[in-house]
C-alpha cells in the first residue's frame, strides 16, 4: 500500500478544495468558470472529490476554474453567490423539498443567466423523481446509475422505487401506495451517467495509485456483515439475505452487528468473497470496497442497471445471484471450490477501475459538462 503517495494526493485535493471555497472572485475571466453548490455529506462528497483530485488535468484540458459554496450558504446568503459562472453544478440532498428545489434552481438561473445549470443527483435509487420539477430548469442531469432500459422510467411502482415494489411483494408485506414519476424523452436527452461511490476520497487514490495486492493469505471465506435496520421492506430484505447465508457461516463473517470502519476494511481485505445485497438502491459503496480489498463480489443480478465504468459484467467482474437469494449458497460453494476463477474475477474488477483512474477516465466522462 503506497500510503505516502495516497496521503499526498489527498493533501493536494484538500488544498484545491479549500482555495475553491475561500476565493469569491474569479482568477482569470478567460477560464471556464465552474461553480459548485453542494451538500457536505459522505455520500455527496464522492461526486465532488474527483473534480479536485483531477483538477490539474481538468484545468489543462478545459481551462477550468472552480469555486464552491454550500447549499446551506446559498439558502442563507444568496447575495454572496459568485457571479459570472459559465457552469453551475447544483447538488442538494434529496430531502430539500420540491418547492425549495425549484426556487433555488430558478435563483441560480437568474443570478448567472449565461451559465449551464447541471444537477448532480446523489440519490441511491434508479428513479428520476426530480425530472418533472427540473426539466425546464436544468441543462444536464448527472445520475450515478440508471435503468439500462430507459422505457422503465415513467412506469408505476408499488412504493417509490423498483426495489420496494419487488421486495414488498416477495416478503408479503403490506402494500405501499403506488408512485409514478413522469419522465419525458426531452429530460432523458439531458441525462449523463456520472461516476459513483468509488470516486470517494479513500477509494479513488487507492484505485489510481495501487496495484491489487496478492489474493493469498485470505483466511475469511465469505464476508456478509449486513446492517438490517431501516424501513420495513429494507429490514425484511436484509434479514432474508442474512438467512440465505446460514449455509456458509463456517470460517465466514455473517452478522448484522456493526464494527468500526478500520475493522470492517480489515475483514474485507482478508475475505475471499464479499456478498453485497442491495441497499436502498442497487449500487452500494460496499461493492467498490470489496473490489478495492481484492474480494470477489457476489451480488443480486445487476443486468437492469447501467453504470460507468461498468463493474457489473456477469462472471467477468462480479457474480450475479437471484434477487430472492435462492442460488446464493450454490454460487458461494462453487467459487470457494474454484479459487483460480475467483481470483480472476476479483482481479478483473479491480483492474477495470484501476485503468479508469490511471488513464483519465473521469476527465473523459465529464467532458459533456465542460463542452459548451
Amino acid at each position: 500500500m503506497i500510503l505516502g503517495q495516497t496521503q499526498l494526493d489527498r493533501l493536494r485535493t484538500r488544498i484545491s478544495y479549500t482555495r475553491a471555497q475561500i476565493r469569491k472572485s474569479w482568477r482569470n475571466k478567460s477560464n471556464l468558470k465552474v461553480l459548485f453548490i453542494v451538500e457536505n455529506k459522505n455520500i455527496t462528497r464522492s461526486q465532488i472529490f474527483p473534480f479536485y483530485y483531477y483538477i490539474k488535468d481538468l484545468e489543462q484540458r478545459f481551462k477550468t476554474e472552480f469555486r464552491q459554496v454550500s447549499v446551506t450558504s446559498l439558502q442563507k446568503n444568496k447575495g454572496n453567490l459568485p457571479q459570472g459562472a459559465d457552469v453551475i453544478l447544483f447538488q442538494p440532498w434529496f430531502d430539500l423539498g420540491n418547492n425549495e428545489l425549484r426556487r433555488l434552481t430558478r435563483f441560480l438561473r437568474k443570478s448567472n443567466p449565461g451559465a449551464r445549470i447541471i444537477f448532480l443527483d446523489s440519490y441511491a435509487p434508479l428513479d428520476l423523481r426530480f425530472a418533472e420539477i427540473l426539466e425546464s430548469l436544468v441543462d444536464l442531469y448527472i445520475k450515478k446509475h440508471v435503468f439500462r432500459d430507459r422505457s422503465f422510467y415513467g412506469k408505476t411502482t408499488q412504493g417509490d422505487t423498483n426495489l420496494v415494489d419487488f421486495y414488498e411483494q416477495w416478503c408479503e408485506l403490506p402494500k405501499s401506495k403506488n408512485f409514478t414519476f413522469k419522465v419525458s424523452d426531452n429530460f432523458l436527452s439531458k441525462l449523463v451517467i456520472g461516476p459513483t461511490f468509488f470516486t470517494s476520497s479513500y477509494l479513488l487514490p487507492r484505485f489510481h495509485r495501487q496495484e491489487l495486492s496478492t489474493f493469498d493469505r485470505k483466511d475469511i471465506r465469505v464476508h456478509a456483515r449486513l446492517g438490517c435496520s431501516g424501513t420495513e421492506w429494507y429490514q425484511s430484505m436484509r434479514q432474508q439475505a442474512l438467512s440465505a447465508c446460514e449455509e456458509f457461516r463456517y470460517q465466514s463473517i455473517v452478522s448484522s452487528d456493526l464494527v468500526g470502519f478500520r475493522t470492517y476494511l480489515n475483514e474485507l481485505s482478508r475475505s475471499k468473497i464479499c456478498f453485497s445485497p442491495f441497499g436502498y438502491g442497487e449500487v452500494c459503496i460496499r461493492d467498490y470496497e470489496a473490489i478495492a480489498c481484492g474480494a470477489l463480489l457476489i451480488k443480486p443480478d445487476m443486468s437492469h442497471v447501467e453504470t460507468n465504468p461498468n463493474i457489473y459484467v456477469p462472471f467477468e467482474t462480479y457474480v450475479p445471484v437471484k434477487w430472492d437469494f435462492s442460488d446464493l449458497a450454490e454460487k458461494v460453494d462453487y467459487y470457494l471450490s474454484h479459487e483460480n476463477e475467483t481470483k480472476e474475477i476479483a482481479y478483473n474488477a479491480y483492474n477495470h477501475l484501476h485503468d479508469y483512474c490511471r488513464f483519465n477516465g473521469f476527465v473523459e466522462q465529464v467532458k459533456p459538462l465542460f463542452t459548451l
